[in-house]
């Protein structure tokens, strides 16, 4: 008989696929949402296997219980101390029976453990999860993560991920992906639209079901975005469970700040351009930062930074309001791309915190957050004394990293789906900045209340966000709630109030919640030091934490206990849609290699993308079109196709001809560009120094010399020099006398012993010439006012620096 080989899915790598996919349901009832999420696996081999399956959870959901199907026994675990779960999942395996463990990665992500899953042998496990939402400007935005997209920098040094538990990504993976979510109450009556999947709703007894409207993949988040709500302060309390004679509360306050005027914004605009944010991610973030351009006012300030693996700003310090620094912004946003390779996003804000500025700027930061070392920036910002406003833009952004961020500095955090509106979120993010700085921020209970417990309070408050406080208060607590904070002004403001209604039952799922955010303030205290009492918090509450897993063993039957020791199969990551360049969010796209990934970000096979392309045109044209990071040829000379018989031997004996005069031009300049005294290569101010147009103008007949804006920058003048000429200087002259002037100074100029330049002859030269060729005495003046007006501030560069005065877009 014939041995017949069994059909088996397979990844890019060649590994089986054990996970079929995943469905979600849940339901929204105000500011509380519950969720199930079921996994389902299937061993395709004829081996045992442990299956490690890395996933995200939304920023503070709080897991409340894990069922498992395994074959067709519906199996109980439970939630034990960390080393201890550890060691009797490794002991089951090497007994031969099946285990299953669930554990909260250092960086927040989860990794589920199926250990000795048998041959062709399915699983089926459901998390139960709940998660306290907040109303952002009158909206709830619900996001539902599916898919951990790559991360720059080294996840077990930095993000202290296990091997195991580092998620690996594969352009082949494709899991199917459903969801059903219930809107209840009031919610069913607002406006709802998900900006990430095409959705279908139908509506019954007053409940709206929110379902996706053609297959989905765990390739992107599913967001739901429910607006034009009337957000009331809600105030709940039920039996905690565990200490009877505590109610377990959560006060959600809707913040109201008066203020007298709009507060002033002082904004260091930071943008991701690391090759990640390629694609989707990029094109929001430039739509992000137009609309805040637009929305800056007269009296604030901004600077404008970008960053990769390097940093470069495109001022030396925060600049005014004017016409001027508008359109300069709004040029520089228009020419980002995402060209800067890696995210080294602490260094990055490092620098852009040591930027000139008065005290209480804030940083506005553009990013997808797709780093490991979260914890180092975390405390980096931290230490600044700078407010962190993030947008995270993108189809799989890192919500637990960038909410950290924010929370860690005082900040928000908001963000923008590939193809949503960025509008919205620009606006809350300005309501936000404008809102008044509250400090000595407190809650006070019904008189005679002593709280057991309260959740830390923080100054980051704003006008129309939700305040959500969690505590523990004795049995029999009713009354009002009053939230307090003090302005920057000394006057101490009510922000809003709840009503505690009495207790109702819910078995014990506030509690659980309240005991989660516990755990979480004593991590942010100090985790060694209360290890002990957070794994008892998290023991007694069945809570998974960095302290506790959740584990159950299933004891097999004799005949059934694997032999060996299982096959490690990790279940890859799909490539989030958009990631990189790779497809898009937008649309439904055949999943192809569109793009090359990032070597340094991202696990992925590269064998397929080895071929190098030869051009026919010119690199900066055709090559960086496809890709900076893929090596481009010239055509050899023994691919070229010959013009006639004999014409190779004949062209091989030619004697080359002598250069032409512009041919040696382009050689100086050629070697005048390797030179730091002429050109200067930082990213942020690329192009001739001063010393080096004079060269260029040396070389070229006056007749080829600039007579235009566009004309500079196409002889390789920086455009931070020529949006100073155009925007600040231009402003009230003609363009031609503006670049004629400037270009007569800097030909003439002469370098000082120190390496400063003199203008003295220029200016000379141009006086002579406007009183003696110049018909109207009006028209003299004004180019000695001109020149007057360049030479200020050119008379403090060096030959091979421009100065300060040009990056300020001052004249």
């Amino acid at each position: 008989m014939k041995n017949v080989a069994t059909a088996c899915l397979q990844s890019f790598g060649g590994e089986p696929v054990a996970l079929e996919g995943v469905r979600a349901e849940g339901d929204l009832r105000g500011v509380l949402l519950e969720m199930k999420v079921e996994q389902r696996f299937r061993n395709p081999t004829d081996s045992n296997l442990e299956v490690v399956y890395s996933f995200p959870l939304p920023w503070g959901a709080v897991l409340l219980g894990v069922d498992v199907m395994l074959g067709d026994k519906l199996l109980a675990g439970s939630v034990v101390e960390k080393k201890n779960a550890e060691a009797k999942y490794e002991a089951a395996l090497s007994e031969g029976d099946a285990a299953i463990m669930l554990e909260r990665n250092e960086e927040h992500s989860y990794s589920l453990n199926l250990g000795n899953l048998a041959a062709k042998e399915a699983c089926v496990v459901t998390l139960r999860y709940t998660q306290v939402l907040s109303y952002e400007q009158r909206a709830l935005r619900v996001l539902v993560p599916t898919v951990i997209a790559p991360r720059y920098g080294d996840p077990v040094k930095h993000g202290r991920l296990r091997p195991h538990q580092v998620p690996d990504t594969d352009i082949s993976a494709e899991y199917p992906f459903e969801i059903h979510l219930r809107l209840h109450g009031d919610l069913a009556k607002g406006r709802v639209a998900s900006p990430s999947h095409p959705t279908a709703m139908s509506i019954d007894d007053g409940v709206l079901t929110v379902a996706l409207a053609r297959k989905g993949a765990l390739d992107r988040d599913f967001v739901l975005v429910v607006d034009r709500l009337a957000h009331d302060a809600v105030g709940l309390q039920a039996l905690d469970g565990r200490q009877p004679d505590m109610v377990a509360v959560l006060a959600s306050f809707d913040a109201r700040i008066e203020a007298d005027a709009p507060r002033q914004v002082t904004a260091k605009m930071l943008v991701d351009c690391s090759g990640s944010m390629a694609g989707d991610s990029i094109e929001a973030a430039k739509q992000a930062l137009q609309a805040v351009v637009s929305q800056l006012s007269p009296e604030d300030k901004f600077s404008l930074s970008r960053f990769g693996s390097t940093v470069s700003h495109r001022s030396r310090g925060l600049w005014p309001v004017t016409e001027a620094t508008r359109l300069a912004a709004q040029r520089w946003v228009g020419f980002l791309e995402a060209d800067l390779g890696g995210t080294e996003m602490e260094s990055a804000l490092a620098s852009t915190f040591q930027l000139k500025s008065a005290a209480g700027a804030d940083v506005l930061l553009v990013t997808d957050g797709q780093i490991s070392d979260i914890d180092g920036t975390i405390e980096a910002a931290r230490v600044s004394g700078h407010r962190l406003f993030v947008v995270g833009v993108g189809s799989s952004s890192a919500e637990s990293h960038l909410r950290r961020l924010a929370e860690a500095t005082g900040g928000a955090c908001d963000f923008v789906a590939a193809g949503e509106a960025v509008e919205p979120a620009v606006m809350r993010m300005f309501a936000r900045l404008r809102s008044p700085r509250l400090t000595g921020v407190q809650i006070e209970w019904p008189s005679g209340v002593i709280p057991a417990w309260v959740s830390p309070l923080n100054n980051a408050v704003f006008d129309a966000d939700t305040v959500s406080v969690f505590a523990l208060l004795p049995t029999g607590t009713t009354g009002q709630a009053t939230l307090r904070g003090t302005r920057a002004d000394g006057v101490t403001q009510e922000i809003g109030q709840v009503s505690l209604s009495q207790p109702f039952a819910d078995d014990g799922l506030l509690g659980r919640v309240v005991a989660a955010e516990r755990i979480k303030a004593l991590e942010a205290k100090d985790e060694v030091a209360h290890r002990a009492e957070m794994t008892d918090l998290a023991v007694r509450y069945q809570l998974i934490s960095a302290q506790t897993n959740f584990l159950l063993v299933h004891e097999r039957a004799v005949d059934e206990k694997a032999l060996d020791m299982p096959e490690l199969n990790k279940v890859r990551q799909m490539v989030p849609a958009g990631w990189g360049g790779v497809g898009s969010a937008k649309l439904s796209v055949a999943r192809s290699i569109s793009a090359p990934m990032d070597r340094s970000s991202a696990s992925m096979s590269y064998e397929s993308m080895s071929v190098p392309s030869i051009w026919r045109t010119n690199r900066v044209v055709a090559a960086r079109a496809v890709s900076d990071r893929m090596d481009d040829f010239e055509i050899p000379t023994f691919l070229r196709r010959a013009a006639g018989p004999g014409s190779a031997s004949e062209d091989r004996e030619k004697i080359p001809p002598p250069l032409d005069a512009k041919k040696i031009a382009k050689l100086k300049l050629v070697e005048l560009r390797r030179n730091p005294m002429y050109w200067s290569s930082a990213k942020d101010d690329r192009g001739w120094t001063p010393a080096g147009v004079k060269e260029w103008l040396l070389i070229h007949d006056r007749g080829e010399w600039p007579q235009t804006y566009g004309a500079l920058l196409g002889m390789g003048l920086s455009p931070s020099v020529v949006d100073w000429l155009q925007l600040g200087v231009g402003a009230a002259f003609e363009e031609g006398e503006v670049v004629r002037v400037f270009l007569w100074l800097l030909a003439a100029q002469e370098v000082g012993t120190s390496g400063s330049i003199d203008l003295t002859k220029g200016l000379a030269t141009l006086t002579a010439e406007s009183l003696a060729s110049e018909s109207e005495a009006d028209t003299g003046h004004r180019t000695l006012e001109l020149a007057s007006r360049i030479g200020n501030v050119l008379d403090r560069a060096q030959a091979d620096q421009w100065p300060d005065g040009v990056y300020a877009l001052q004249a």
